[in-house]
């Protein structure tokens, strides 16, 4: 059984690749993405469940990670502190796979949402706060 560590290799952080991980049964694949929702998720899930992977969610173990005025100063990529503080207020605590499996998205968000790009999530990398899902194959 492996297990999930920043030591191992991270496969992906774009649903394509992590599919394509997935399906070469690599063990594990981490998706480190800016997941604030369950239903954010869910594809992920879905797919790791379907080729029988057993899902872990974790979360930074940062004194920092709830902080808007931190995570601003920390994260590479220009996102403001009033849009740090937005995600910090749509973030969903106590992640599992039954909460992922039954969360919906939000009628509103697919309407506006553009189509995925090939550049990956929009944020690029880590802003310290978001959930790791990590899958590993039950062999």
């Amino acid at each position: 059984m492996a297990l999930c560590s920043a030591l191992m290799t991270i496969f992906t952080i774009k649903m394509g690749t992590a599919k394509q991980a997935i399906n070469q049964g690599r063990s594990p694949v981490i998706i480190d993405n800016t997941n604030t929702q369950a239903w954010e998720m869910k594809p992920y899930v879905e797919m790791a469940i379907g080729k029988g992977y057993r899902v872990e969610f974790h979360e930074p173990e940062t004194w920092w990670k709830f902080d808007p005025e931190e995570l601003e100063k920390r994260n590479k990529h220009g996102v403001s502190r009033k849009k740090i503080a937005q995600m910090l207020d749509r973030y969903e605590y106590q992640m599992s796979i039954s909460i992922v499996m039954n969360s919906v998205e939000p009628a509103h968000k697919s309407a506006q949402r553009p189509p995925p790009t090939e550049e990956g999530q929009r944020w690029g990398g880590p802003l310290g706060s978001h959930n790791h899902i990590c899958v590993t194959y039950n062999h």
